[in-house]
């Protein structure tokens, strides 16, 4: 027992608790932080040019899972044309380009706003696109979300 009583003294106490949170520091996970900047660095030039592409397809699926909240419409899928290009516009300081900074000191330029394409035509193929109420109801919500004229859109019945 007097080993135990020599080793347990305020100096070696201390130590002991200082390791003991040095080990706990070293055993936390650090792995999926380097892992998601990684896919960050890799992936940002890509996400660039596909940002057009990206922005149609997710407004494609949100239509698709709205309609088919609507009684009547069953599985839909919606295909839109678009017009134009995305822009993003950026922020210019007299007439010389604003830039940010991220934590790694890497500079972008300021993008006050960003200007999607004008959607132009919407077809959309449900489960319930033989009934005259569905059909109108879908018109009638894509003619809101999108600013698109009646004739502009088409419903179809899916098999």
């Amino acid at each position: 027992m007097k080993p135990l009583e020599k080793w347990i003294k305020k100096e070696n106490l201390g130590v002991a608790l200082l390791i003991g949170l040095l080990l706990l520091i070293i055993a936390l996970p650090v792995r999926k932080n380097e892992e998601s900047t990684e896919t960050e660095e890799s992936t940002g030039g890509v996400s660039q040019s596909l940002s057009e592409q990206d922005w149609q397809t997710g407004m494609e699926d949100r239509l698709a899972r709205v309609l088919e909240q609507v009684r009547g419409v069953g599985k839909a899928e919606v295909f839109l044309t678009c017009e134009g290009t995305q822009e993003k516009v950026v922020e210019k300081d007299e007439t010389e380009t604003v830039y940010e900074r991220d934590s790694r000191g890497n500079q972008t330029p300021y993008v006050s706003s960003e200007i999607y394409p004008r959607v132009t035509g919407v077809l959309v193929v449900a489960q319930g696109g033989d009934d005259p109420v569905v059909i109108q109801n879908i018109q009638e919500a894509v003619q809101v979300l999108f600013q698109v004229e009646a004739h502009k859109i088409k419903v179809m019945k899916m098999n």
